[in-house]
């Protein structure tokens, strides 16, 4: 019997030498080699876990040091105001919903945003108009909204008071909404953009264009993509008042980890002296390997070409799409296999996260598991369910339904019932009904699919959710 599971389950997968294809940014540690800096951090990791003593300043009331460096971040970002979030990107998403709205305000939100989001809604009891999903039919992943789907939720509202994006998506895509977000802005609506997997983009013109200059409230899953331990994340700020100070608190632990704002500090420190060349490498040596692997005729890695007019991708990660009849779930078990860490999958593919630290022997390896790939492998019988245009019927606010009992029951006896909390395939975390919402059949097929493959579905317990008692 283990005497400390997790940790010794650690050091076992540690033992494996994994490609890490997936987060955190940091690759296991490998990004911090990057200079002596950065190998100091990594080889003090275990001395340097300390509280607020003397000279290191206090995260809650920054006046030396952290203030310093979230100075240099908002630098960096060319933001008003700049925060340094252990709590992930999940406390950024509930400080900026708190920050912007009152409670019963009607906020626009992205269908396909983070549970978070969902969760800030929920606290701060806000009326919600859903603007709709955009779907890919034939690569099987979901888009960003457009200027359409944004101005349908508008039409469909009666005062609103501010909109919540995500941009880049789970798969690294992103839209070009830069003039709806200015005519918003103008408008008077207040603009939050979870931003959590393109803290890099600020860098580069090889990467997609960044948001952060345009939103009130931007928040950065640093730990994502930059050499960030995990939790670590920026919120930046250009509509500055002291609530949000306020709310960053109150979301955030009184104890933070002074490793992980450490690897915010050096993330920051990381994009000014190296990240601009770092990244335009990392395109080179992707777009190389990725011409190579696309002429195998077993999986494409998708480009700005592949999708709808108006959409980037981010170019330092491959999202891999398989022909129809084949599944993304048994690609990331086949890469697993051979130590080819992914980060998600999906019926059609798998999403791999690359990073400047992946070198040119690293590209190969994932060249040369698709190249001895046997398709036969991962072929499926059963018909792909990709998200769909996700348009239930809201019956109640989300926070309504919390004085409302509840009853389980099986997922497939589940059909125009009304959810009692949402339902979250994971990846991508990204709630395919919310609370409050009648649960139609391509919900049940959605989460069926999840179940079959063994992935996690949140809010479903052994094929059973929870719906309200009565019928509304």
């Amino acid at each position: 019997m283990s005497k400390a599971p997790l940790l010794e389950e650690l050091l076992r997968y540690h033992k494996e030498q994994n490609l890490i294809l997936s987060m955190p940014g940091n690759k296991s540690g490998k990004a911090f080699l990057r200079d002596l800096l950065g190998k100091k951090f990594r080889e003090s990791l275990g001395e340097l876990d300390i509280t607020e003593v003397d000279n290191l300043d206090n995260l809650h009331c920054p006046e030396g040091v952290i203030k310093e460096s979230e100075d240099l971040l908002a630098k960096t970002y060319n933001v008003k105001k700049a925060y340094f979030l252990v709590n992930g990107s999940s406390s950024g998403n509930l400080a900026s919903i708190f920050a912007a709205f009152n409670e019963g305000d009607e906020v626009l939100v992205e269908r396909n945003c983070h549970k978070s989001i969902y969760n800030g809604i929920i606290l701060r009891k806000l009326k919600v108009i859903y603007i709709d999903s955009v779907v890919d039919e034939e690569m099987g992943v979901f888009l960003p909204p457009r200027e359409k789907e944004i101005d349908e939720a508008l039409n469909k509202s009666t005062n609103p008071k501010g909109i919540i994006l995500t941009s880049p998506n789970y798969f690294g895509i992103s839209y070009d909404i830069e003039n709806k977000i200015i005519e918003l802005k103008e408008k008077g609506l207040k603009v939050i953009i979870d931003s959590a997997h393109g803290a890099h983009f600020v860098i580069s013109r090889e990467l997609p264009k960044s948001l952060v200059n345009l939103g009130d409230y931007i928040v950065l899953s640093a730990h994502k993509t930059l050499p960030a331990l995990t939790q670590g994340a920026y919120l930046l700020v250009n509509d500055y008042s002291e609530n949000i100070n306020f709310y960053i608190k109150a979301f955030m632990t009184t104890s933070p980890s002074y490793l992980i704002m450490a690897s915010l500090d050096y993330s920051r420190y990381y994009l000014d002296n190296y990240g601009k060349e770092d990244y335009e490498n990392l395109v080179v040596l992707a777009e190389k390997w990725k011409r190579k692997i696309n002429l195998l005729d077993k999986a494409i890695i998708a480009s700005d070409m592949d999708l709808k007019e108006g959409y980037s991708i981010d170019r330092s990660r491959y999202l891999v799409i398989l022909k129809n009849g084949y599944s993304g779930h048994k690609l990331l078990k086949y890469f697993k296999s051979i130590k080819i860490q992914g980060e998600m999958s999906f019926s059609n593919g798998v999403v791999l996260i690359l990073s400047p630290s992946n070198t040119e022997d690293e590209f190969e390896k994932i060249y040369l598991a698709i190249k001895n790939l046997d398709m036969n492998l991962l072929r499926c019988n059963e018909k792909n369910v990709v998200f769909p245009k996700i348009a239930p019927i809201k019956v109640l606010e989300p926070n309504e339904v919390f004085n409302i009992n509840s009853i389980n029951i099986n997922i497939n006896e589940a059909l125009n019932k009304i959810a009692k909390e949402s339902i979250i395939p994971y990846p991508p975390g990204i709630p395919i009904v919310c609370a409050g919402e009648k649960i139609t059949k391509e919900i049940i097929d959605i989460v069926n699919e999840y179940i079959h493959n063994n992935l996690n579905v949140i809010g479903i317990d052994n094929g059973y959710i929870k719906i309200i008692e009565n019928e509304i």
